[in-house]
Order: C-alpha cells, then sequence, then structure tokens
C-alpha cells in the first residue's frame, strides 16, 4: 500500500459517483496526472470542504494498493484558490480551455512539475489581469514544448529545410509548417495555408518564457491565423473537439 499526504494538486475534472462519492481527475505537482476516488465527498466538509474546487491549489492525502485502478482520495486542503473566475465568464473560459488540454494532453502518473506550474501561472494570470489572447498562444506553445510536441516552425516539418517566404502550409498532422515545395506533394488531412506573419507570430510566441510576456502579442495582425493554426494544431494532438473552444466560440459569436 502507498500513501502519499501533502501533495499539491488541481482539479482536471469531477464525476459524480454513487450516492455520496466523486471520482475525481488531479494533477498532482509530484504525481501527475491521476485518477481518485473520494468517498463521502459530497457530504463532507471537513476531509474536503472545497479543496474539490476547479482553479484551486490543495493538498490532497491519497492511498492505493496494488493493482488497484485509481487511487482513494483520502483529504484535501486548499490552499490558494482563483473562484474569483467564475465571476468573469471570459476568464473562467479560458481557464477551463488550458485545464482541458493539461487533462487531454498529459501522460496519466508521469511527474510533470512544469505543467502544474504551467497551469497554475494561467490562473494567476487570468485572475491579475483577465483573459488575454497571447498569454493563451504562449501557453499552448509552452505546454506542447514540455510535452515534447512543439511544433516545427523555423524549418519544414518534412524536409526541414528553410521554410522561405511564401507559398508554405500548416500541416496539423506533420506538427508544423511546410515549405512551398513540400506543401504541393502533401496530402495531409486538415493542411492549410499559412502566412509567414503568422509563422513569426508562433515563433515569437515560442521563444517566450513567461505568459505575461504574450501580451505584446495581443493586437498583431496576424493574431486570428496563429489562433487557427494552434487550435488545429491542438485538435490534431487531441484527437477530438475541445468542450472548452466551443464555448469560446460561443462567447465570441454573442459579442
Amino acid at each position: 500500500m502507498q500513501t502519499v499526504e501533502g501533495e499539491p494538486a488541481l482539479v482536471l475534472r469531477r464525476t459524480e459517483y454513487g450516492e455520496s462519492d466523486l471520482i475525481v481527475g488531479l494533477y498532482g505537482r509530484t504525481l501527475g496526472k491521476i485518477v481518485a476516488l473520494a468517498r463521502g465527498a459530497r457530504r463532507s466538509r471537513k476531509r474536503f470542504g472545497a479543496g474539490l474546487g476547479l482553479f484551486t491549489i490543495s493538498e490532497i492525502g491519497l492511498q492505493t494498493k496494488p493493482k488497484a485502478s485509481m487511487w482513494t482520495l483520502l483529504n484535501a486542503q486548499p490552499v490558494q484558490n482563483f473562484t474569483e473566475l467564475a465571476s468573469d465568464v471570459a476568464a473562467m473560459a479560458h481557464g477551463s480551455y488550458g485545464t482541458e488540454l493539461v487533462r487531454e494532453l498529459s501522460v496519466p502518473e508521469l511527474p510533470e512539475p512544469a505543467l502544474f506550474d504551467l497551469l497554475v501561472d494561467l490562473y494567476k494570470g487570468l485572475a491579475d489581469s483577465g483573459p488575454r489572447v497571447g498569454r493563451l498562444r504562449v501557453f499552448e506553445l509552452r505546454l506542447l514544448m514540455e510535452l515534447g510536441l512543439a511544433p516545427l516552425l523555423t524549418r519544414c516539418a518534412a524536409c526541414h529545410e528553410s521554410l522561405g517566404a511564401t507559398g508554405m502550409h500548416w500541416a496539423p498532422e506533420r506538427g508544423g509548417a511546410l515549405c512551398d515545395t513540400c506543401s504541393a506533394l502533401e496530402l495531409s488531412r486538415g493542411m492549410r495555408p499559412i502566412s509567414a506573419e503568422a509563422i513569426d507570430y508562433l515563433i515569437t510566441a515560442q521563444a517566450l518564457t513567461k505568459l505575461e510576456s504574450g501580451d505584446a502579442l495581443d493586437t498583431l495582425p496576424a493574431a486570428v491565423e496563429a489562433r487557427q493554426a494552434m487550435l488545429s494544431l491542438l485538435y490534431w494532438h487531441v484527437g477530438k473537439p475541445l468542450k472548452s473552444v466551443e464555448f469560446i466560440a460561443k462567447l465570441r459569436n454573442k459579442e
């Protein structure tokens, strides 16, 4: 039997189970993505309280037995929360998007402290400054980099030669941009033309180490094209539509 105490964790998903239990998807800073059964979580304020809220950093206690299909969550005590995001529907949507990406792309039970810190940084930025488009692009690119899925932006993803300035295409299946020669030969699904300005935008965003540095990207003309390219790449990696993206699209349509 393995027991863990005081593990910093974020909630990725909650599902009601039985009359009073929850099955909780968690991202532990030193455990990575795990699934745990929280017995009586819908009734026990003492053991869980607000510790299983979204956008909340909690210290959790866990236990597991050999060959068990999931952990047992013993307790969860909140240490920091960003629940104010719920008062801004756009900020909540961006926070949910980051959470969904970490949940769908991370490998179960593979410790990735940098992913935990990256998601916390996103929550902090949303709480302090609200939703910012440039920060979201930096978040996406840093997430893919940490996962070993960073797109190829400076060289062709097929022949690895320099891209050139015209005739480029974005190919999610290839994991980046194709030069004009390879674009003419490629039959990848979802391939689309992409401008040099959008590639430069993504190169700049990929080089940034702090999310707030992406604020300078918000008003650049290529921002929309870069967003479309990133979404197509993320869809390819996830393998299904992202619910948070659909929600963000609905918000834009109402503006």
